[in-house]
């Protein structure tokens, strides 16, 4: 008897990321324009996320390089969590991005290359 409560503890736990996912992550689905603080000033990038079976997506656009598909997407809590490398002048660097919802408009922080620097700026629904 004591096993079976267990075993329905654990799988609870188990899918309860999913269920968080479920309720936090589809207020990110739909298109984006996030407006960054660079090196070089205000910088405007387009991102699309979606969701299908389950697993959610990315594309960031107006970086260099090109769009970048982002597949590593997180959903925790108010914030939506995009893990991806980015092309720079010198190279490729790793980008953690973290979205955070808060009366339909986004905040942004982008910690680049293991965070050694950070960039932080806005984000609001398209239409």
């Amino acid at each position: 008897m004591v096993r079976r409560g267990f075993l329905i503890f654990v799988c609870a736990l188990m899918m309860a990321p999913a269920f968080a996912w479920a309720q936090d992550g589809k207020a990110f689905v739909g298109d984006w324009v996030l407006s960054i603080e660079g090196r070089r000033g205000m910088q405007e990038r387009p991102l699309s996320v979606k969701e299908a079976g389950g697993k959610m997506t990315a594309e960031l656009g107006g970086g260099r390089g090109g769009p970048v598909t982002i597949t590593d997407v997180t959903a925790k809590g108010a914030d939506l969590i995009l893990k991806f490398n980015q092309e720079g002048p010198q190279g490729a660097i790793d980008v953690v991005m973290t979205l955070t919802l808060k009366d339909g408009a986004l905040t942004v922080k982008q910690d680049m290359a293991g965070g050694q620097f950070s960039q932080t700026g806005t984000g609001k629904k398209k239409g």
